[in-house]
């Protein structure tokens, strides 16, 4: 019996997540937050990985600004943006001035903007 009950929690547990996400996706004009978790580590490392194991490369940089999810309190940070151009890999990382870098975001398919542009 409690090995059913375990069942039922941790199904539970796991769909609960994805009925949340169709909430959201049912409502495209409500604001949206993410709290994300971000893998941080020093730059040299950080900077090696993408580099080294995923072959990607600093496309352009600029300066960004990260929110601490506790408080609110704003990090200014050094932002760069690297891809592979033969496999599509693409990674932004954060470099803080203390020598910390940080994975803000990663993924795949990278392409150029071909679509319709501002007004």
């Amino acid at each position: 019996m409690i090995r059913y009950l375990l069942a039922f929690a941790l199904w539970i547990g796991l769909s609960a997540p994805a009925a949340f996400a169709q909430t959201q996706e049912l409502q495209p004009n409500k604001p949206k937050s993410f709290l994300a978790m971000q893998s941080c580590d020093d730059v040299i490392k950080m900077t090696n990985v993408v580099m080294n194991q995923y072959g990607e490369q600093p496309l352009f940089q600029g300066q960004g600004l990260q929110f601490l999810a506790t408080n609110m309190q704003a990090y200014s940070s050094s932002m760069m943006y690297f891809v592979n151009q033969d496999t599509g890999t693409w990674s932004l990382i954060g470099l803080y001035p203390d020598g910390t870098a940080c994975m803000i975001a990663n993924g795949r398919n990278f392409a150029p903007y071909s679509g319709p542009l501002g007004q």
